[in-house]
C-alpha cells in the first residue's frame, strides 16, 4: 500500500478537497494492484468471516440436486473478472437454471479487456474433510475446461489449498486431477476413463482426509495420493463448479480454443458428507447404468 505523505497546511477545504479525491484515486488504483479474490461488492456474500481453522469455520454435510431455481441463501453466481488473469470474465447470465440441472457456458464474448466469458457457480461456506461427489457431464470443445474443485487463497489470508476434478476439452475420455499444497502443485494426473466424458452423464467423488485424496469414477476407485507423493491440502476451501478458456500459456494444456460458442458443461448435483458423518450423497440416487 502507498505510504502517508505530508500535508502543508493549506486552507482547510482545499485540503479535505484533495485529501478526498486522493483517497479515490488510491482507492481505485489499490483494487487494480490487489484485487479482492472475488469482487468487491460479493466478496463478503460469497464467503463467511473468519473463524476456526485457518480461518474459516467448516461448513457442514449437504446433497443439491439441481433445477430450475436459483438457491441464493446456499448458491452464489460469479459475476466479476480477475484483472492480469488466465482466467475469463465470469458472467451470471452464463449460468442456465434447467429442469433438471444446470449448464455453464463459455463464450468468445469481450468484456473489458476480457475476450472469452465463462460460468461459475459456488457453494456458499467453506468445506473440509469428506466425501465430494458430482453428477455431470462436461463441455465438448478444445479450449474448455469443465471442472468442479475446492479451493482457497492467499488473497483470503489462507494457503492456497485446492482440489480438482477436470476435464479439458482436448482430452474428453481423459480425467485430470490435480491438487494444491500451500500454493505448490501435485502435477496432472491424467485418468483414462473408457469413454467420451462429454457424450454421457457420470458420478466423479473424491475423499479427502488430512493425510490422503481419493478420486473415484462412478463406483470405481482411479487414484490415490498421500503425503508419500505430495503434502495433502489442509486448509477448508470454497466448493464450485465451473467452465472456462484460459489464454495462450494454457493452449498445450486444455487445446487451443475451436469450441463451439455457447459450449454446456450440465451438472445434475453435488454433494459434500462430512467425515464421519452419515448424510445423504448423490450417489444415493443415480446409477451410471440408468
Amino acid at each position: 500500500m502507498p505510504g502517508n505523505g505530508a500535508v502543508r497546511p493549506y486552507q482547510l477545504h482545499t485540503v479535505g478537497a484533495f485529501g478526498l479525491v486522493a483517497c479515490l484515486v488510491l482507492g481505485a488504483l489499490a483494487m487494480l494492484l490487489d484485487p479482492p479474490a472475488y469482487g468487491a461488492k460479493n466478496l463478503a456474500a460469497a464467503s463467511p468471516g473468519p473463524a476456526g481453522a485457518h480461518g474459516r469455520e467448516p461448513s457442514g454435510s449437504f446433497i443439491h440436486q439441481f433445477g430450475p431455481k436459483h438457491d441464493a441463501a446456499h448458491w452464489y453466481k460469479s459475476d466479476f473478472m480477475y484483472p492480469n488473469s488466465a482466467h475469463p470474465a465470469w458472467k451470471a447470465e452464463l449460468i442456465h437454471f434447467e429442469k433438471n440441472r444446470i449448464d455453464l457456458e463459455v463464450r468468445r464474448e469481450k468484456t473489458g479487456y476480457k475476450t472469452i466469458a465463462g460460468a461459475e457457480y459456488q457453494r456458499r461456506g467453506f468445506f473440509h474433510y469428506g466425501r465430494y461427489e458430482v453428477v455431470m457431464k462436461p463441455a465438448r470443445g478444445s479450449g474448455t475446461v469443465s471442472a468442479m474443485f475446492t479451493h482457497t487463497h492467499g488473497q483470503f489470508g489462507d494457503p492456497h489449498d485446492e482440489i480438482d476434478i477436470e476435464f479439458l476439452g482436448n482430452r474428453p475420455r481423459q480425467l485430470h486431477l490435480n491438487y494444491f499444497t500451500d500454493g505448490k502443485a501435485a502435477g496432472s494426473i491424467y485418468v483414462p476413463l473408457g469413454f467420451d466424458a462429454t457424450k454421457e452423464v457420470h458420478l466423479y467423488a473424491f475423499e479427502w482426509e488430512p493425510d490422503e485424496i481419493r478420486w473415484y469414477v462412478d463406483d470405481k476407485l482411479v487414484h490415490t495420493a498421500t503425503t508419500d507423493f505430495h503434502a495433502i491440502p489442509q486448509a477448508p476451501g470454497r466448493l464450485m463448479v465451473h467452465l472456462w478458456s484460459g489464454g495462450r500459456e494454457q493452449h498445450d494444456w486444455h487445446g487451443r480454443p475451436t469450441f463451439t460458442d455457447g459450449t454446456r458443461a450440465s451438472v445434475y448435483c453435488l454433494s459434500f458428507r462430512a467425515q464421519g458423518d452419515g448424510a445423504a450423497q448423490c450417489s444415493d440416487a443415480f446409477s451410471a447404468k440408468k
